[in-house]
């Protein structure tokens, strides 16, 4: 090996690592993790091969490092999945063993007991992403200048693993968790943090990068008195919003003929539309199914292309009402009393698709994505007879969403890009501006002005949407580890979780 290999090598995997870096490329951290250990490996090769006459002990000494550090992680370090969202590792001692949560009774000792009156400034929020599913809230009717007024933490507990968020209805406050092998449906009372109620299925869904318990937020069915709620295996629980009791329980995925489990977990919450819910598939098979709420009885399925990790929507696109689906392989339209494919966009990736579709105009939908997949904003139109077709206006490579969905507000899509916030002028799919780093977390619009942006640290930001510029106005510490869970707003009151604490503020009325 020649004598300049180790400088040829640095120089050569230095400047990945800096193009890596600059660009924000969606693989750097997987990059990273491969080209660090290669270096390393190719570098004491060198050293073990390229003096004569000692090549023989150096190799004996490289077989021993290789030894040690195999032991090393064998033995003292164990990975404990992704420290962030781009994949870099977190590493722990073996030793150290996560907090066991106790499980919870299947029914709280009182439940079915009426929670604590609606506090003031609070209001329903039954779903995950707002009363539509598109991250649409009220214009604030709360102070925005935190720093003056400062939002007051009401409550805040330990929940167990998981990453959905919370649904809301008259007093109660709903998620979703894992405790030891049981993942659970739990229902707190929103002024207190108690617990009023609490159902377990025997499952447990464990992904070594994206961790332990259900990802799905519940959503509440205020006209059936009940909560839907999807588990990461696919079970789909209806029960009794009262008490917990259960009502029915379908295997979703056996139900849509899935071939294979969705590698992730499935993380859609349920769509209610009118007497039926909602519920996506697997990766691949059988799309939707729609299952009727009083009794659960099966009315259609519908969709060939597998579900995603996007959850369907109700929307009324160029001038008919239907369900929107981001499928695994494709973007559809669906006929919400039989299940009709209206229109097919295809978009074929073999990466994993979380956004939400983002309505932009009466005939025109946003949908994006990351991992090199590249964003697209459909135009759907009906001809005189009503058939529907779909095309792509244009297509971009910006915003890069891998685990959230972009806010449209007036001509702009504002979005965490790769971890950084970014706008993207909707005339023509180019980025704006790319400023503030949140990581990989979630984001909520308000009225048609503001944003609340869940940083993955666990920090809340108060943002005016402004094109020229990132513009925060207001900060709140809520959290302080990697949060993926969607912030929900009940009115004034706040409710943020991760997968170990929940926090409820409530914010200062004007």
């Amino acid at each position: 090996m020649p004598p300049k290999f180790p400088l040829i090598l640095t120089l050569l995997v230095g400047g990945v690592f800096v193009w890596l870096w600059s660009t924000d490329h969606v693989f750097r951290s997987a990059s990273i993790m491969l080209l660090v250990p290669l270096y390393l490996l190719l570098m004491a090769l060198w050293w073990a091969l390229h003096r004569k006459g000692m090549r023989l002990r150096r190799l004996g000494v490289f077989a021993v490092g290789i030894a040690c550090i195999w032991g090393l992680f064998k033995y003292v370090i164990r990975y404990d999945g992704s420290a962030d969202g781009s994949a870099m590792p977190s590493l722990a001692w073996r030793w150290q063993k996560p907090e066991a949560l106790p499980a919870l009774k299947a029914a709280a000792a009182d439940a079915g007991a009426a929670p604590t009156p609606m506090p003031a400034g609070a209001a329903d929020m039954p779903r995950f992403f707002g009363l539509k599913g598109d991250g649409a809230y009220p214009e604030p009717d709360w102070q925005t200048d935190w720093a003056a007024h400062p939002p007051r933490e009401v409550w805040r507990i330990k929940v167990g693993d998981g990453w959905a968020g919370f649904s809301v209805a008259g007093g109660r406050a709903l998620t979703q968790e894992q405790r030891g092998e049981e993942e659970y449906v739990t229902c707190y009372d929103l002024a207190t943090g108690k617990l009023l109620w609490a159902h377990a299925d025997k499952a447990r869904f464990d992904e070594p990068m994206g961790g332990i318990g259900p990802r799905a937020t519940p959503t509440v069915d205020l006209a059936h008195n009940a909560v839907l709620a999807l588990g990461a295996k696919g079970l789909l629980n209806c029960l009794d919003l009262t008490t917990g009791k259960p009502r029915w329980s379908k295997d979703v995925l056996k139900d849509c003929e899935s071939t294979k489990d969705p590698e992730w977990g499935k993380s859609t919450s349920p769509l209610i539309v009118g007497e039926n819910v909602i519920a996506s598939g697997g990766d691949k098979g059988i799309t939707l199914a729609a299952y009727r709420i009083a009794d659960g009885q099966l009315v259609w399925k519908a969709g060939e292309d597998g579900g995603s990790y996007s959850s369907p929507v109700l929307a009324t696109v160029a001038g008919r009402e239907q369900i929107v689906s981001v499928n695994a392989n494709s973007v559809t339209g669906h006929d919400p009393a039989t299940g009709a494919v209206l229109w097919k966009f295809d978009w074929p990736g073999f990466f994993p698709k979380v956004c939400q579709p983002a309505q932009v105009s009466p005939d025109r939908i946003l949908v994006t994505s990351s991992y090199g997949l590249k964003s697209n904003l459909l135009e759907i139109k009906a001809d005189a007879a009503g058939k529907m077709a779909v095309s792509s206006v244009w297509s971009s490579s910006a915003p890069r969403t891998k685990f959230s969905s972009p806010s449209v507000l007036g001509g702009h899509a504002y979005a965490l890009d790769e971890g950084t916030f970014c706008c993207v002028d909707l005339a023509t799919g180019e980025r704006v501006w790319r400023d503030g780093r949140y990581g990989f977390g979630q984001q909520i619009k308000l009225g048609d002005h503001w944003l609340l942006v869940q940083a993955e640290k666990g920090f809340v930001a108060l943002v005016k949407a402004n094109p020229a510029k990132l513009e925060e106005v207001a900060k709140l510490q809520a959290l302080s580890s990697k949060t993926w869970n969607p912030p929900t707003l009940a009115g004034r009151w706040l409710l943020v979780r991760n997968d170990k604490e929940a926090v409820c503020y409530e914010l200062a009325a004007k």
